[in-house]
């Protein structure tokens, strides 16, 4: 069984578990498979700030997929970003979004997400929701002239609401002006808004020819929608037992749920531990 020279972990609901902590066995498979030469890769929507931690207990330092695939970037402790790739939305749509979402669903919480920063307009049961899962308190700021001056690039916005309400904005978005930007629902209450066309598995693909390997060099672990394409692109794609039926199905292997050592196991046939 040939080595897998790269290794890549979606966070939530993959490398965590429910409680949002990293199994000690996860942690001893993948530091034994990059003690033995793989490179681990942690792809997820959160920010590189928000993955930091997570690349500390698993002592790895390596390249991040930030954003599901908008921004590739290594960060340090005092948040110094090695941007080495990034697919910002367009500043005329991240002001038109903003405005619509202001006007028509003020109860809405919207959160901007640039490079390593976290912007939110107010600090309110949402936010103090998010920032309880990623570690981390967002910088509260007028959002409107923020992103009418902003210097910085956008990579993810992020629109938190009931769930009645993400529909009512998810659909708006799909109308022809909005062709910019591709919106999908990380759960119910959550609306993620990337540049069009970035993915984990789209910027999976610059990293591999940029390493020079191949897709078969790879495997990757997932939970949801959003990690199908990866799981595809690569080698041996993993999906957990807690992924809907269809990434399930999608995926080369069907590990255990998140709660278990199921990253443990599969690494176990490719690594001596």
């Amino acid at each position: 069984m040939t080595q897998p020279k790269l290794i890549l972990s979606d966070i939530d609901g993959t490398l965590l578990t429910d409680a949002a902590e990293i199994l000690p066995a996860t942690i001893a498979g993948v530091q034994a498979a990059v003690q033995q030469g793989a490179t681990m890769v942690l792809a997820s929507a959160r920010s590189p700030k928000g993955m930091w931690g997570l690349a500390q207990q698993l002592g790895i330092d390596s390249t991040m997929i930030a954003y599901n695939g908008a921004l590739t970037a290594k960060t340090t402790a005092d948040d110094q970003l090695q941007v080495f790739e990034e697919r910002p939305i367009k500043p005329a749509l991240t002001q038109q979004i903003q405005a619509l979402v202001a006007e028509q669903w003020p109860q809405a919480s919207m959160n901007i997400y640039s490079r390593n920063q976290w912007l939110v307009s107010q600090l309110g049961a949402w936010e103090q929701q998010e920032a309880a899962g990623i570690g981390y308190q967002p910088r509260v700021t007028d959002l409107a002239p923020w992103l009418a001056t902003a210097e910085a690039p956008v990579h993810k916005m992020l629109v938190m609401a009931e769930p009645s309400v993400i529909t009512a904005i998810d659909q708006h978005l799909q109308a022809p002006a909005f062709n910019g930007i591709d919106a999908y629902r990380s759960k119910d209450t959550y609306l993620e808004i990337v540049a069009a066309g970035v993915s984990k598995a789209a910027t999976l693909k610059t990293l591999i020819a940029d390493d020079q390997l191949s897709p078969a060099d790879a495997i990757a672990f997932g939970d949801n929608f959003n990690d199908l394409a990866m799981l595809e692109l690569v080698g041996v794609g993993v999906a957990m037992g807690n992924a809907p039926r269809a990434v399930q199905q999608g995926a080369d292997l069907v590990t255990t749920d998140n709660n278990h050592n199921g990253i443990q196991q599969v690494l176990n046939q490719y690594f001596k531990s």
